[in-house]
């Protein structure tokens, strides 16, 4: 059983900000990339971060990670999930994938480490707010026709921030992904809305729902639609996701735990902002201090 991280960095910059027209705003992932590292290291020992050479030389060869492996990236922006599940498929083990903005604190994985479920997966995501709901419902024809999905849907998906999956559950899951892949190409990825999330996320759901996969959750869907950081003390779970990665007072909650709960790190972060960040008209607005 493996534990991995992903990343690749496009030109376009992050697919949750490139509406905001900001795409150097990548860079500030580093905080919450940074402080994953640290928990999960700390949590769960040795991990390997996969990325592509621009995302290493940007900004992941500021955080000591114990094992990278450098895989290119050659999906299309549009399709920016793919490059995680490219790595996924390289492993050949038993693994679990946590987003780089994922932090541990508590042993919230060892219910698929110990072999008590087929799929581990951050949350459920009701129908309520399933955006990837429609596609499915639209698209029940092709499912039936490709069995991935012959029983009545429900109207729910997966968040895969965290996800482990069995090696039995890979085989089902990689030739889904090939199927629907290939078909969402044929149909124009361009005209499909939340495709990243739909090839990762919506389809590993339906064919645990298919195929009767014993699902772990980690969280609730309901406490990741509130307050993050006392989910991360509450449960010990944190996923600084979306555009929240990018805000002033989240980047500097984030430095302030670094500083005062692993302040042997906190020489990561003055060096990453002296040598990368003093470099961007974002960051001069900032005025970070050097110490608390």
């Amino acid at each position: 059983m493996k534990i991995i991280q992903s990343f690749a960095q496009f030109e376009e910059g992050s697919p949750y900000i490139l509406q905001q027209n900001k795409p150097d705003y990548i860079y500030l992932s580093f905080y919450s990339f940074l402080l994953s590292y640290i928990s999960v290291t700390k949590t769960y020992g040795e991990f390997t971060m996969f990325c592509n050479h621009s995302a290493y030389n940007s900004m992941l060869r500021f955080i000591p990670y114990d094992c990278i492996n450098i895989m290119e990236n050659d999906n299309d922006f549009l399709m920016w999930s793919k490059y995680k599940l490219d790595v996924m498929r390289t492993i050949g083990d038993d693994f679990i994938h946590l987003d780089p903005d994922v932090s541990l604190f508590k042993k919230v994985l060892d219910p698929f480490i110990n072999g008590e479920c087929d799929v581990l997966v951050q949350d459920i995501v009701p129908h309520k707010w399933n955006v990837g709901k429609e596609f499915v419902f639209n698209s029940i024809p092709f499912f039936r026709e490709t069995k991935i999905l012959m029983k009545p849907y429900d109207g729910r998906a997966m968040s895969c921030g965290t996800v482990g999956i069995t090696k039995e559950v890979q085989e089902y899951y990689f030739a889904g992904i090939d199927v629907l892949y290939e078909a969402m190409v044929k149909f124009g990825v361009e005209k499909i809305d939340y495709r990243g999330l739909i090839l990762e996320e919506q389809l590993l759901y339906l064919l645990a729902l298919e195929n009767d996969f014993k699902v772990n959750t980690i969280v609730p869907h309901e406490l990741m639609r509130d307050d993050i950081f006392e989910l991360g003390l509450t449960h010990g779970y944190l996923h600084i996701w979306m555009g929240i990665k990018f805000v002033r007072k989240v980047i500097d909650l984030i430095r302030k735990e670094i500083f005062f709960g692993y302040p042997h790190y906190f020489d990561y972060v003055l060096k990453y902002e002296r040598d990368v960040l003093s470099k961007f008209k974002f960051f001069e607005g900032m005025n970070f201090p050097k110490a608390y």
